[in-house]
């Protein structure tokens, strides 16, 4: 039997979150248990390299969404010492040349270096926190709107904010960066007026980009979270994203990384 006929098996279960009839036979639920996965899709084993203040922390929340943490093994890379640990140069040499995180090495693959793409890869591998095919264009437009754009201006913020010398701290570029978020955040706002998640009912993939992105600008490092200011349906929205077991224990597991 074929993975897809063997998944379907259990699709019907939920073909409600699809808008579809019971009985309804589905090769992609957003909701499927891992032990019918693994049984019609041989999950690799795989390594993440991660740091706890890295975009690492959208892979380990899907890690943890899809029930994947007994086949992932998770690396701590320590990015921000100086002089570099020997263990990160071996980093630099065999896993990453850029010497960044996350890195998703897979049995038998190429290694993964951009964590969205990872996310997308670990909701295909699963068939879980994806939208059917057919319905992907929002899906992907919003997923790569936040991993791209927002998550650039969010970028150029925080080295004027944050990572940057104070004193050289430019407010052209703050304000050109902040226009961008402010784009961003209005779009979000209305869209999560009348819905928990940016595609709707379920959490996907675009939810752990964009939920990253929207806790990273509530940090105080970032001008205090001034950011959010004004978006009520988003400030909501963070809140309900961090109050899920995945992201509570993503975070945790951060936060005992960086003590």
């Amino acid at each position: 039997m074929g993975a897809c006929a063997l998944l379907s098996m259990s699709a019907g279960n939920d073909a409600h979150l699809h808008g579809g009839s019971a009985g309804r036979s589905d090769c992609h639920p957003l909701r499927l248990p891992l032990s019918i996965i693994t049984m019609a899709t041989k999950i690799p084993k795989m390594k993440l390299w991660y740091h706890h203040t890295s975009r690492s922390i959208r892979c380990t929340w899907a890690i943890k969404e899809l029930g994947l943490e007994d086949h992932v093994e998770h690396k701590f890379v320590d990015i921000e010492a100086s002089p570099p640990p020997p263990e990160r140069e071996q980093f630099h040499k065999t896993v990453n040349p850029h010497n960044t995180v996350p890195a998703l090495e897979i049995e038998g693959r190429p290694t993964m270096l951009e964590s969205t793409a990872i996310c997308l890869y670990l909701a295909d591998l699963c068939g879980r926190l994806a939208p059917e095919p057919k319905d992907r264009a929002e899906y992907y437009d919003w997923t790569l709107y936040g991993a791209i754009r927002l998550d650039e201006a969010l970028e150029r913020l925080a080295w004027q904010w944050w990572l940057g010398p104070k004193d050289k701290q430019d407010p052209e570029a703050i304000a050109k960066a902040k226009a961008v978020v402010d784009v961003c955040l209005d779009r979000m706002e209305n869209i999560l007026k009348d819905k928990p998640y940016i595609l709707g009912q379920e959490l996907t993939v675009a939810d752990c980009i964009l939920g990253f992105n929207i806790w990273w600008a509530a940090f105080p490092e970032m001008n205090n979270g001034s950011l959010l200011e004004g978006y009520p349906n988003v400030k909501a929205y963070l809140e309900r994203v961090k109050a899920r077991p995945a992201l509570k224990a993503t975070l945790d597991m951060a936060k005992a990384s960086s003590n």
